[in-house]
């Protein structure tokens, strides 16, 4: 119970000490304290140098003063081990209720090698991790709810050199973890029933066929060069998506009962238009975002799946 207690006052201290010096772990942030074996050696080292001076023992004197220059030296090389390491996280958009990797980029912000590093997350860890200049690392995880939330913490442990010292520290993260709705594939007639085909030449035919308009029909769907022949409205019919250089997805046309479903169809649009390089655009109510088929264009729109 005391054991527990003690941990979670050392975590939330150590949190709001790293809320400070995000993304990095420096002199500000970075604890060093002895674990069982370093209490165990630092008991015998004082109890051998007590016994020593008592009994006038100059060989255990001098034995107890190499031991404790270890000991000393151990403090100082553990604490260099993770002192000024900065770290960048790589992945910052993914799905919901999948597997993903999170990527970081470690970096040794000093000329100098850092070996046998611990690098642990609430999922899993990594055990001696050798740095010296920079290194990619990546954790599992799995995120069962959408939404926007913090980069899960990392935590870092040194034991080197002699296994007697444990330096450690948390890193928190500037910025933000985007868990956007898993993608899940509508049934076909939605797909046909969101296709909207702008700036198309009013001459050309890129279209399977035509009826005669309902009242209400977009505009752009509307066969001018039919309407000058027949004096009337027809409509253009595309069945086939890769017909469409632009293709608009209603939020609100694909699930109106279940936003979070609508949302997963949504998504599954979006990445299938991008991956067909067809411009498209995300409708949400009020909101209407413009087209574009760019990667910027595609993350922007997932994130914005996630806040909704």
């Amino acid at each position: 119970m005391i054991s527990k207690n003690w941990e979670k006052f050392v975590t939330k201290y150590l949190i709001n000490r790293s809320n400070l010096h995000k993304n990095k772990l420096n002199k500000k942030n970075l604890y060093i304290f002895p674990n069982s074996n370093g209490f165990k050696l630092g008991a015998f080292i004082f109890f051998s140098f007590t016994a020593s001076i008592f009994y006038q023992n100059n060989v255990g004197l001098l034995i107890s003063i190499i031991l404790f220059f270890v000991y000393f030296l151990s403090i100082i090389i553990s604490y260099q081990n993770l002192n000024n390491i900065k770290i960048d996280p790589l992945t910052t958009l993914v799905p919901q209720n999948k597997n993903v990797y999170l990527d970081y980029l470690i970096h040794s912000l000093n000329d100098r090698e850092r070996l046998n590093l611990n690098i642990s997350n609430n999922e899993s860890n990594i055990k001696n991790v050798d740095l010296t200049n920079q290194k990619k690392i990546a954790f599992k995880n799995i995120f069962l709810k959408r939404g926007v939330y913090e980069i899960p913490i990392l935590k870092l442990e040194s034991f080197f050199p002699f296994g007697i010292i444990k330096t450690f520290g948390l890193v928190i993260f500037d910025q933000k973890l985007h868990i956007y709705p898993e993608p899940i594939k509508p049934p076909q007639d939605l797909i046909k029933n969101l296709m909207i085909v702008n700036n198309l030449d009013e001459n050309d035919y890129e279209f399977d066929r035509i009826e005669e308009a309902s009242p209400g029909e977009s505009l752009s769907r509307i066969s001018w060069r039919h309407y000058s022949i027949k004096n009337k409205l027809f409509s253009k019919k595309f069945i086939n998506s890769e017909n469409n250089k632009e293709i608009l997805i209603d939020i609100d046309l694909l699930n109106k009962k279940n936003l979070e479903k609508a949302l997963s169809n949504a998504v599954y649009l979006i990445e299938y238009y991008y991956n067909k390089k067809i411009n498209f655009a995300l409708k949400y109510k009020e909101f209407t975002s413009k087209y574009s088929n760019s990667l910027t264009h595609k993350n922007d729109l997932l994130k914005f799946t996630a806040n909704v």
